[in-house]
């Protein structure tokens, strides 16, 4: 007998239970596909898009570099840089280790690198540069172990000059986090301009970077291209140096601290921008190592300081023709009026001592430039006062930068009664006026100013702005001289290089006409009876010489600083005199003929460091960590004088302060 159910509602509930169950459960579905789909698209997208492609970054060739005549500066060369993909990287301390073993970098570095790409969160990261074709081979054979190296072709800066050129070409740096916030173009790891023409004209030589986007296999070898942006390269720069005249000056200078500037006086076309010493520019071609880093910067001689633009030194005599020419205009001397020198001079009851020893007899201003008279220099600062010999500095560009594209420059410090009384708290004193006019005292002035000054002299009275690429120089401006008092200035500096008694005679038998001024700055006071080739290297003072050439046309004018050079005459001079020779003498080597005109002379002494050549070299242990030679002390930059600088109580007047050395 077969039983059938009546009442099938238990079975109706269960049933329905069960599909309200699997509706709940399929709507559930459905409403996670949504999410997923919809609204969590673009992020599971990309992370899919990550496990099979990987988005390289094609850095853009930065743009070469070359001189006025053509000559290459600087170019790029073709490397292999290691990118890191930190979404890949699965132990940390694994892959540091393998990079450790294959000499990528110091433990301690490699780690910080790493650390440093895991911030970037899925970018890849240069942690790499320049490598070497065994680690290239090496981390090709370990691809399947370490998916998260690439190894990747790119192309780094070459300088064919070397370090002659460091300086001016500047250093390239990894962006800052700051930069990458700031433009979208840049990405981890590329390297810009930190300074120098590589950061003056990073818009230039820059580019722009491209994309690569490449298929992968489970082990991260690459299977095809999937998309490409390419990079567009940066522009080629010419610039005005004369690259010739940058590797006269560089070989003139070996073994010397110091820099050469020279320019166009025409125009401001830079001719020649070198500092001494330099550093090796291959350092900053790729990812500098922090060990690298911190040996240049303690380094005692500081060669990553631009000394043609940054370093401050007292002019000595060469800031005596600028006092002259504003004498001349200003009525506080004729070209008559004459002093006599007996070798020295009692002024505010202080006697003051001319550098010739039994003096240079009767002179009058273009004599005195020629001899560079200190006494008939004393006499003039005491009758034109401290703010007009500042009005007269100022004239000519000094206390302010030149305004040079490539930035940084050092003001440097032309002092007047308002500045003492503002940085000081004190009067100026009388005595101190003696000292800044013969170039001594508080007075700090560059090697780009005084050549700026110079070219004034000697173009009609026009200020410069110099520059390195045409078109970004600008009019001369008027100085306010004039053109009488220019030419008989000019005369005096002939006299310098051309007279009987000039300070620089020894040039007047090169076959190209040249004129200056000799120009010594102390550094402490000297002995008596003491030469100054029997002193130790860092109390020698500094030796100047700015010149120009060719007289009656000058296309060129020629700065150099020597620093605890000793004789301007015998150290500075020379080297101005082999670039003249270079740029408009015969084709015979210059250096040949200043040595068959100058018998006997020689380079000062230079300091054990810089024997073994002008790349980053490290100081004698007598050279103090922080040198005047480089930055004034505390003292100067106050406008107080130095302990090393001959001092004296004030008269009874209260005005002498400081007594000069003699200068010339």
């Amino acid at each position: 007998m077969t039983f059938v159910r009546d009442d099938l509602r238990p079975v109706q509930r269960r049933a329905a239970v069960l599909l309200a169950t699997l509706a709940v459960a399929f709507a559930a579905i459905l409403v996670r596909l949504w999410v997923l789909q919809v609204i969590q698209s673009p992020r599971w997208r990309t992370a899919a898009e990550n496990n099979r492609l990987r988005r390289l970054p094609l850095e853009a060739p930065r743009g070469m570099v070359t001189d006025v005549r053509g000559e290459v500066i600087l170019d790029n060369r073709p490397t292999y840089q290691l990118l890191l993909f930190p979404e890949e990287m699965a132990d940390a301390a694994r892959t540091a280790a393998f990079l450790t073993r294959i000499e990528i970098a110091p433990p301690e570095e490699v780690h910080a690198r790493l650390e440093k790409a895991r911030r970037t969160s899925h970018l890849p990261s240069v942690i790499a540069d320049n490598l070497a074709w065994s680690q290239v081979a090496t981390i090709a054979a370990h691809r399947a172990e370490y998916r998260e190296l690439e190894i990747h072709p790119a192309t780094r800066r070459s300088l064919p000059p070397g370090a002659r050129v460091a300086h001016l070409v500047g250093q390239l740096g990894e962006v800052s986090p700051d930069q990458l916030t700031g433009n979208p173009s840049l990405h981890p790891g590329q390297l810009v301009g930190r300074s120098g023409l590589e950061r003056a004209y990073q818009d230039v030589l820059g580019g722009t970077p491209g994309n690569l986007v490449v298929v992968v296999d489970a082990f991260g070898k690459q299977v095809s291209a999937l998309d490409e942006e390419p990079p567009v390269a940066g522009r080629p720069l010419q610039i005005t140096l004369d690259l010739a005249l940058q590797e006269e000056a560089s070989e003139a200078m070996t073994g010397q601290v110091g820099a050469v500037f020279a320019l166009d006086p025409r125009d401001g076309a830079v001719r020649i921008l070198l500092s001494q010493p330099s550093f090796d520019p291959d350092l900053f071609a790729g990812h500098l190592e922090t060990a690298k880093w911190k040996e240049l910067i303690s380094d005692p001689l500081n060669p990553l300081h631009d000394r043609a633009l940054q370093a401050l030194y007292p002019p000595g005599s060469s800031i005596k023709p600028l006092y002259a020419t504003g004498a001349l205009r200003d009525g506080i001397r004729s070209l008559s009026d004459t002093i006599f020198c007996t070798g020295a001079v009692n002024i505010y009851g202080h006697p003051y001592r001319c550098w010739q020893k039994g003096g240079h007899g009767r002179v009058a201003l273009e004599e005195a430039i020629e001899v560079s008279c200190d006494s008939f220099f004393y006499h003039l600062a005491r009758d034109a006062g401290i703010d007009r010999l500042a009005a007269w500095a100022r004239s000519f560009g000094l206390g302010t930068a030149t305004g040079i594209e490539l930035g940084g420059e050092s003001t440097g410090l032309v002092p007047d009664d308002t500045w003492s009384r503002k940085a000081r708290g004190q009067p100026w004193y009388g005595g101190e006026t003696i000292s800044v006019g013969i170039g001594q005292g508080p007075i700090l002035v560059t090697p780009i100013q005084m050549a700026v000054a110079y070219a004034a002299l000697v173009n009609g009275g026009m200020l410069v702005k110099p520059h390195l690429v045409e078109g970004r120089g600008e009019p001369p401006r008027p100085t306010g001289f004039p053109a009488e008092a220019l030419a008989a200035v000019q005369r005096g500096m002939e006299r310098v290089v051309a007279g009987q008694r000039g300070t620089a005679r020894r040039l007047g038998s090169l076959p190209v006409r040249i004129a200056g001024k000799t120009g010594t700055s102390q550094v402490m006071r000297k002995q008596e009876g003491v030469h100054w080739q029997d002193l130790p290297w860092e109390q020698r003072h500094h030796a100047l010489f700015i010149g120009y050439a060719p007289v009656g046309d000058p296309r060129l004018v020629v700065a150099v600083v020597v620093e605890h050079g000793g004789d301007a005459a015998s150290v500075a001079a020379p080297i101005a005199g082999r670039i003249f020779m270079r740029a408009f003498g015969p084709r015979a080597e210059a250096q040949a003929v200043t040595a068959s005109i100058a018998p006997g002379w020689q380079v000062t002494s230079p300091p054990p460091s810089l024997e073994a050549g002008p790349a980053a070299p490290s100081a004698p242990a007598s050279v103090p960590a922080t040198s005047a030679t480089v930055r004034p002390t505390p003292a100067a930059a106050a406008g107080r004088p130095e302990a090393s600088r001959s001092t004296s109580p004030p008269a009874a007047g209260g005005t002498a302060r400081l007594r000069p050395r003699p200068t010339r």
